[in-house]
């Protein structure tokens, strides 16, 4: 999993290109679904089937705007091919409001590699994704990787029900129309996290999301509140 950091810290700098542009305010709010599936005609129970899933829903609020910018829709099923590591497959639509109308936005498949680790009481995830994305009245479909390294850290404080978040995502363009090739935006994360059940957690905090061009002439400023809500279905 070295080679995940290191490309984080690349996309991070990338992301150092960029100049300052249009500045906005956001919240997003993402519900979350998880679980294991048992898998026709098997013999084990859901808590030891390698066999994943997971949906989400991901709406986004332009405070500045008092609109919703867009809505993001996902659903994946993944393979655990070995303890912590997964490989997974999925699709997402993302429609973006332009007044008065919902228009159909971006539909995309995706595939991600995902290890998870435990130290203690740090909890560390890595993950790459591969996205293939199809936009509404675009021609030529594009493909863009995300890297991101996220980190959990269980406090010393009640029942363990307490965590501190970070996660640091980076994108680039890596083929497809020129003017979506190169740093796509870099994502920065810290909040808090809080399990209400082993089946619920909720954790929110600042999220900072640079978004840039290709030129890395412009640049998108985004201070933006994120909650998610995940649910774990065992």
């Amino acid at each position: 999993m070295r080679q995940l950091h290191v490309c984080v810290v690349l996309l991070a700098l990338m992301s150092g290109r960029a100049r300052a542009g249009e500045v906005d305010v956001q919240h997003w709010h993402n519900l979350f679904a998880q679980g294991r599936l048992v898998l026709p005609g098997a013999t084990s129970s859901s808590s030891t089937s390698p066999a994943l899933f997971y949906l989400e829903v991901q709406p986004r609020l332009s405070v500045l705007q008092t609109k919703p910018e867009r809505v993001l829709f996902r659903a994946a099923l993944g393979w655990e091919i070995a303890k912590g590591l997964s490989l997974w497959g999925g699709v997402g639509a993302i429609p973006v409001f332009e007044a008065p109308f919902w228009s159909a936005g971006e539909v995309r498949l995706w595939q991600q590699l995902m290890f998870v680790d435990r130290l203690g009481p740090l909890q560390l995830v890595s993950r790459a994704r591969l996205e293939e994305r199809a936009f509404e009245g675009a021609g030529d479909p594009s493909l863009r990787l995300r890297v991101m390294m996220r980190g959990v850290w269980d406090l010393p404080v009640g029942d363990g029900d307490w965590a501190l978040v970070a996660f640091d995502e980076g994108f680039v363009g890596v083929a497809g129309p020129v003017e979506r090739l190169g740093f796509d935006q870099n994502r920065l994360f810290v909040g808090v996290l809080h399990r209400f059940a082993p089946w619920l957690s909720v954790e929110g905090g600042y999220l900072w999301v640079q978004v840039g061009d290709p030129a890395a002439t412009t640049s998108r400023t985004l201070h933006t509140a994120l909650l998610q809500t995940t649910v774990t279905l065992l």
